[in-house]
């Protein structure tokens, strides 16, 4: 009996193993980001120890499903094959019970019909595997049970692990774009961090009454601040979008209508479509090492945001260990175990640091010959307001109490702001400021995970040589206008006006407040500019630079130019997705059923803004201008009539924004949009000719055959060159 006891356990811990690697080769696969081979091998004990402790129990319930004829007459035959198919039972029981919500009973219909038909495929193997067996090609299987065997799996499975020590981490799927060579050993570090939610107004450095931000605060005191920037989108996808490409949401498209940036991965005829070039891509192939953090879907590889990001940490979605079997089964069950999961302290905010701290420290993932680019996003101040209990109650509004915040719970999450967008509940005002309490608490509170950030990074000796930029996707609304809250449905400058804070001692004179206007489309070209001005002339550009929109700002911050741009502009797509979310929605109608004052607002919005007024254009054909002096609140944007008086300027503004918007297509277009990007990859390629049917464009008759009609020349070294609107005149 013992040694069918061993024998069980030797069974058992090979057999988990290798189902181990076997796993981590499938999820290594289909995992769309960084991969470390540590991962599986930080998990290779965990598994050998189950598996040990599962064929033993197999060992001792074998009498119970064989002869025992049988298995005197071959036990390593009979004893492997059922810890085989025992183990492949009890990992589909308990994976159909893990797909099953906890609220529904064992015993229920619900739970064990599922179970029971997962159980007849290995059940059905180990019956027919045991008639089978006795017959003459039972010595295949026995030779590979028998104890040598396990021993030499095992071996293999130990070497291995400890190779993976030495295996280096692979980059994400669609984002290996590592240059051949590291970039200068002078080049500075960036850190791009964007605070999601956070309003310009509610922070102290841009006046705001309370001590949100005094760690932010002090390191504008240490740089440069923008009183006067602009986000390019209300809500975070087309705002990071626009961030990372340097394009207005008009031309990279991205938004509700379509709610993924292009990133190459897509194919038509065997051939890969055209991207979009970003920020992170160009400077991998500058020789930086990329790296992200975020906690949202919205920033995903899904929504096309991951491309140039050698490592990428995505806490919107189970990571690479969390993914393996043993470690969602502990998941599930550890409170049985009297391990219940900590309590997360915030939405993530506090991963997001201590993650990047770590990277920076020396993390395998990091190459730390390379100077580094790391992209943050900080989600704390996004609806609901949570702020963690230590800051509760830290700006409490006169005259709330505890149980006023108590009636407000309910009403703080995202299904409650539809309630408010529709009318259903109207806060009072003492609520309204109850909220905005919450929402500066969230602010405070990380603010204090930014001075963690600065801190540590102080502490490796890499502050000096890192340009921080930090900024925020867009603003926050609580009821200033048509009593909305959240950040839908609008261009406000509740929403659009954004803090951007630039630190690089080298190249910018610390203490310095802009006023002029910056658009956050500026902050690619602006950090290729600070690159290029430390390296004085640094690499090539690419040609894709040519197209985008935003211009850089350092000029302005070394006092080069008093104004890099007089206007920004803005775009929101049509949000009829995003109100075909509310429960409320009414398929058979063509507004979807809505309140009119919600209906009217399913229509695109443009928004050009001078430091004077703000023009908005509504895809429905109505125009409002703003003079933002006499109407700070914007309340006459959503006139139905503009008046006479205004109508020249409004029409002289729309005629610039036009222009702009032209200008802009023509050099996307050129150098980025598909019939570029046809010149570019098919026109002198036979194989990609041939994959189109053997025809070129000339062939099918819409271009002549020189440069001279538009062919990009990748050879060249194209100047950069600034579309001509955004220069003042």
């Amino acid at each position: 009996m013992a040694r069918q006891l061993l024998l069980g356990a030797l069974i058992g811990a090979c057999l988990a193993g290798w189902a181990s690697l076997i796993e981590a080769i499938s999820l290594y696969r289909g995992f769309p980001y960084h991969a470390d081979p540590l991962t599986w091998a930080g998990l290779v004990p965990t598994y050998l120890i189950a598996g040990a402790c599962f064929g033993l129990i197999a060992a001792l319930l074998l009498p119970l499903a064989s002869r025992r004829a049988h298995r005197q007459e071959d036990l390593t035959l009979h004893l492997g094959w059922f810890v085989f198919c025992a183990g492949w039972l009890a990992i589909n029981i308990v994976e159909t019970r893990m797909a099953i919500p906890p609220e529904h009973a064992l015993f229920s219909g619900r739970v064990l019909g599922p179970m029971m038909v997962s159980a007849l495929w290995p059940i059905g193997a180990y019956v027919l595997g045991y008639l089978l067996w006795r017959s003459r090609f039972g010595f295949v299987v026995s030779s590979m049970m028998r104890p040598p065997s396990m021993v030499l799996g095992l071996g293999v499975l130990i070497v291995a692990t400890l190779l993976s020590f030495l295996v280096p981490v692979r980059p994400g799927q669609i984002s290996d774009q590592r240059a051949e060579s590291p970039a200068p050993a002078d080049a500075p570090n960036v850190l791009f961090i964007v605070l999601d939610t956070v309003a310009a107004p509610h922070l102290g450095s841009y006046g705001y009454f309370r001590p949100t931000s005094p760690r932010l605060d002090a390191l504008a005191d240490e740089g440069a601040l923008f009183e006067q920037a602009f986000s390019a989108g209300p809500w975070t996808l087309p705002s990071h979008a626009s961030m990372f490409t340097s394009m207005l949401p008009n031309l990279h498209g991205t938004g509700w209508e379509r709610p993924r940036l292009s990133d190459g991965t897509a194919h038509s005829l065997g051939l890969e479509l055209h991207d979009f070039h970003t920020l992170a891509e160009e400077l991998a192939l500058r020789g930086y090492d990329t790296a992200g953090v975020s906690e949202k879907s919205w920033l995903s590889n899904t929504a096309g945001l991951t491309q140039g990001f050698h490592t990428y940490y995505d806490y919107s979605m189970p990571n690479l260990r969390d993914r393996f079997f043993v470690s969602r089964f502990w998941a599930r069950y550890r409170d049985k175990f009297g391990k219940p999961a900590p309590k997360q302290i915030d939405k993530g905010g506090a991963r997001v640091v201590d993650t990047a701290l770590d990277w920076l420290d020396g993390n395998r993932a990091r190459a730390e010959d390379r100077p580094f680019f790391l992209f943050m996003n900080l989600n704390e101040a996004h609806d609901p307001y949570l702020p963690p209990a230590e800051f509760k109650g830290h700006f409490r509004p006169e005259g709330a109490t505890e149980q006023d915040f108590l009636d407000l719970k309910p009403h703080n999450s995202f299904s409650s702001h539809r309630d408010v967008i529709l009318g259903e509940f109207k806060p009072t005002e003492l609520q309204w400021e109850m909220y905005k309490s919450l929402y500066d608490e969230e602010i405070l509170y990380q603010d204090g995970l930014l001075g963690r950030l600065f801190d540590g990074l102080q502490e490796m000796g890499l502050k000096e040589d890192t340009l921080i930029v930090i900024t925020a996707d867009h603003g926050e609304e609580f009821g200033e206008l048509s009593h909305r809250i959240g950040h839908q449905l609008s261009l406000s400058d509740r929403l659009l006006h954004v803090p951007l804070i630039m630190r690089y001692p080298e190249l910018i004179p610390a203490g310095q407040r802009v006023s002029s206007m910056a658009s956050t489309i500026d902050i690619f070209p602006t950090i290729l500019d600070v690159i290029e001005t430390k390296l004085e002339g640094g690499w090539p550009k690419s040609p894709q630079l040519k197209a985008i929109q935003g211009v850089s700002q350092l000029p302005v911050l070394q006092k080069e130019e008093k104004a890099a741009r007089d206007f920004i502009m803005a775009h929101y797509f049509n949000p009829a997705p995003y109100l075909a979310s509310y429960e409320e929605w009414d398929w058979m109608e063509p507004d979807g059923g809505m309140p009119s004052e919600v209906a009217i607002t399913m229509r695109s919005i443009d928004v050009m803004r001078t430091k004077e007024h703000k023009l908005y254009i509504y895809g429905d054909g109505q125009r409002a201008l703003v003079d933002l002096a006499q109407d700070p609140t914007e309340q006459s944007s959503e006139a139905l009539e503009m008046p006479a008086a205004a109508q020249a300027l409004a029409h002289s503004y729309e005629t610039r924004f036009q222009q702009q918007l032209s200008s802009s297509v023509v050099a996307y277009e050129k150098w980025i949009g598909h019939f570029a990007w046809y010149r570019r990859e098919i026109k002198n390629n036979p194989i990609k000719i041939q994959a189109t049917g053997g025809q070129n464009n000339e062939q099918l008759g819409y271009v002549g055959g020189g440069l001279e009609d538009g062919e990009i020349d990748l050879a060249a070294s194209p100047t950069y060159q600034l579309p001509p609107f955004f220069r003042l005149r």
